[in-house]
């Protein structure tokens, strides 16, 4: 009895927590009002509602409470036809521990939008890249999301499962591989959440953002996946995301965080991330095919750009000599086991003394230095009135530099300002991928659960 009702379980829950959200989107209008009023008063600088939750209301332990900010970051459409309402709002969680150090979370694409942590004087900024508003956020897809239900790629089109073929979205530009499942993905929803208090039997007490995401079955991918997202932000500035999915059916799910990082400021650009010293606890790495994206065959580190068990710093030649002009690459992280919970990865910034560890459950790491950010065009000086071939020269000049411009898409984060090429990096634990057939590929089933932890972890370097 206990294995068929186990088996059960994804489905009935499925059910009943879709008529729940449902029935909770239909009971929180008022709460809606509420944080549509402060998207409108935000720029103005009214206070925003602070709820220190339940542990402060008692006060005998209001010290090591967490205190957390809900308000609302922006609209989307409504997709579901179900409600009057033809839009919904994108809430934003803003999580403060003891040592003022501050985590805000969207739930569009379960998404990180800003982390300010403090430097070796103790002044506190902002290493995230992202966006002011929405949309920011709804013209620059993945940025700080929650990535699935497949991240990276599943490659050759249709995918082969349980004698089933899906005919997946193809989106890689090659017109061979699904990268990052398309239009349909996590980034590009917006998530139910809330907030959830647990008490933790240690020294602190934490806050926990929960968010969850029903991704229906269709013709790219079997099953309905519940996928639930908790966020946990310490007094010892540590990040942990942990990730929870369930299915109906058998289907591919590899869930992972995609954040572009800079830790001298998300505003400092590439000069400064060439400073940055990275460390990573990889023996071997996969290679890439010529679009660019993971193949199937993995090969030792030794000798290799890729050689980064030792603390190496990413400057200008190192970049250059990375094939793609910077890392974009797959490292398959050191372990005893497949699936134990150690270190991937550390990032230093020598200047502000922050460094960056990163660990998770996951077998493989995505290193990223900001390659595919647009690119910085350096135009010839104008040519000064006078000559012989002023007329024929210049416009040839100005035409270069019109069409240029045109097609240059820009970025512009935070406060305005343009994020490019080598701007920031991004450490992305997650499985083996490309194909069903490759690789411990991770297929979910029905009555299984998928476990994904993984934890940013903030610092300082000691001047010791």
């Amino acid at each position: 009895m206990r294995e068929i009702i186990h088996v059960a379980f994804p489905t009935l829950i499925l059910d009943k927590l879709s008529r729940l959200l449902d029935r909770r989107s239909e009971m929180s209008h008022q709460q809606e009002l509420v944080e549509a009023a402060s998207c409108k008063l935000a720029a103005s600088g009214t206070p925003h509602l602070v709820d220190y939750g339940r542990s402060q209301r008692r006060g005998r332990i209001a010290s090591v409470s967490i205190p957390r900010r809900l308000d609302g970051f922006g609209f989307v459409p409504r997709l579901s036809t179900a409600l009057e309402k033809s839009r919904e709002i994108v809430r934003r969680y803003t999580l403060t521990n003891k040592h003022k150090a501050i985590v805000r979370l969207i739930s569009w694409g379960a998404g990180i939008q800003s982390i300010k942590v403090p430097n070796q004087d103790g002044n506190l900024t902002d290493v995230v890249l992202g966006f002011d508003d929405m949309d920011g956020y709804l013209k620059n897809r993945y940025m700080g999301s929650i990535i699935g239900r497949v991240a990276n790629c599943i490659s050759g089109g249709p995918m082969h499962l349980d004698n089933v073929i899906y005919p997946l979205s193809i989106n890689d530009g090659a017109g061979k591989d699904c990268f990052n499942n398309d239009t349909v993905a996590f980034d590009n929803a917006n998530w139910q959440s809330q907030i959830v208090n647990n008490r933790v039997y240690c020294l602190f007490y934490i806050v926990d953002e929960v968010m969850s995401h029903l991704s229906r079955g269709n013709r790219r991918y079997p099953g309905d996946v519940l996928t639930q997202i908790k966020y946990t932000w310490t007094d010892d500035n540590q990040l942990h995301i942990n990730i929870r999915a369930t299915s109906t059916k058998s289907t591919p799910v590899n869930i992972t965080n995609y954040c572009l990082f800079n830790l001298a400021g998300h505003g400092t650009g590439s000069k400064e991330l060439k400073k940055h010293v990275l460390t990573v606890n990889a023996n071997s790495w996969i290679s890439m095919k010529v679009n660019n994206l993971p193949s199937i065959i993995t090969y030792p580190v030794d000798g290799t750009v890729f050689e980064l068990r030792l603390p190496t710093q990413l400057n200008q030649r190192r970049l250059f000599d990375v094939s793609g002009g910077g890392y974009n690459h797959n490292l398959c992280i050191n372990s005893p086991s497949c699936w134990c919970y150690r270190f991937h990865a550390r990032i230093l910034h020598p200047t502000s003394g922050r460094f960056l560890e990163v660990y998770s459950n996951q077998p493989v790491l995505r290193v990223y230095t900001g390659n595919e950010l647009p690119r910085q065009h350096v135009y010839p000086p104008d040519l000064k009135e006078g000559g012989d071939y002023k007329n024929v020269r210049l416009n040839a000049l100005e035409l270069a530099k019109k069409i240029a411009k045109e097609e240059t898409t820009e970025i512009y984060g935070k406060g305005g300002i343009p994020y490019r090429c080598h701007d920031g990096f991004a450490l992305s634990p997650q499985n083996y991928f490309h194909t069903v057939d490759h690789f411990p590929f991770c297929c979910l089933h029905p009555g299984k659960v998928y476990v994904h932890d993984m934890t940013y972890k903030f610092g300082i370097l000691s001047e010791n």
